[in-house]
């Protein structure tokens, strides 16, 4: 497990722009990946999909958020946009400041109209950067079957920063998951 990283030790790479136009801004620590695990299993309310691409391995995955992981990303959240005022010009193409920016940045703690809160990030369950997946044994397992039926320790990477005309925000990749089976409690007494 990990403690939050040391903000002086974070950086911004360069702005890089895809070949179909979406750009993206590298987040490192210390001069490598910003990879971060909570120290508590993580619940997952609901499968992990993808809503335009039914057929995608790439999908969204929601955890219920505990008090580390909101702490954790408000501090990262409050960084970049820090970092992106000082070199506004330079990432976003005009000067901007830090209460500009924060108007733009979509956070990855969620609130539903509901009140229910959600932290999102994305998922790999197909191709080379598919998640690793390890059991209580820590031996290499399988994906789950539901993923609602198990508690999970992610190996969260904040990769990047990604922007858009009206929107900035971070690309977190579950890199690897600590599964921890949960067994099911008879609704009868």
């Amino acid at each position: 497990m990990s403690t939050i990283p040391q903000l002086n030790k974070l950086a911004l790479g360069p702005l890089l722009t895809s070949s179909k136009g979406a750009k993206s801004i590298q987040i490192s620590n210390d001069g490598g990946p910003l990879i971060w695990t909570p120290k508590e299993y993580l619940e997952i309310p609901f499968e992990p999909s993808n809503f335009s691409d039914k057929e995608s391995s790439r999908l969204s995955i929601c955890f219920a958020p505990t008090p580390e992981i909101e702490s954790f990303q408000k501090i990262l959240e409050s960084w970049c946009v820090k970092a992106l005022a000082i070199k506004s010009k330079e990432f976003l193409g005009t000067e901007q400041t830090q209460e500009q920016i924060k108007e733009k940045f979509s956070t990855s703690l969620k609130t539903s109209d509901k009140g229910y809160q959600s932290f999102r990030a994305k998922l790999n369950i197909a191709g080379k950067n598919i998640v690793q997946c390890w059991n209580q044994e820590k031996t290499k397992c399988s994906l789950p079957s539901c993923w609602k039926e198990c508690k999970v320790l992610p190996q969260l990477h904040f990769k990047s920063l990604y922007i858009m005309n009206k929107e900035i925000g971070c690309v977190i990749d579950v890199k690897a998951c600590l599964i921890q089976e949960v067994e099911a409690e008879c609704p009868f007494e």
